[in-house]
């Protein structure tokens, strides 16, 4: 089971520390509120078949204004998920610890440089 609360390294959200807010078997849930942004991160594993499924989501909500009517709001939701689904009889964890920097290196979410990467906005662009 992870710590409680949840510490990420994440620029975006100005505390670092998550508190847990369910767990039940597999799956633990974590929720912070932001500004005016709630931020839910869901950590779940699933085995089935020799195979292990792990998920990592995080869903960002918010009310905004409408950008067509600016008398009305409108609820926002974005979610991220990162699948891991691997063989637990083939692989070791860290060979599979390896192949997801690899993976994650593809995207490169952040760089000293430049917090929010060309690659990123090209992908949430609609870009394949």
């Amino acid at each position: 089971m992870l710590a409680d609360p949840l510490t990420i390294d994440a620029s975006f959200i100005t505390a670092a520390d998550i508190p847990a807010v369910g767990r039940e078997g597999n799956k633990s849930t974590y929720r912070i509120v932001v500004s005016n942004v709630t931020y839910l991160v869901t950590i779940a594993h699933q085995e089935t078949g020799g195979r292990r499924r792990s998920t990592v989501r995080l869903d960002a909500s918010t009310v905004a204004t409408n950008p067509f009517d600016s008398t009305t709001s409108v609820a926002d939701k974005t979610s991220v998920y990162l699948v891991i689904d691997r063989d637990l009889r083939l692989v070791t964890d860290a060979t599979v610890v390896s192949y997801v920097k690899e993976l994650l290196g593809v995207l490169a979410a952040a760089t000293a440089a430049n917090v929010v990467t060309t690659r990123i906005a090209q992908i949430v662009g609609g870009e394949s």
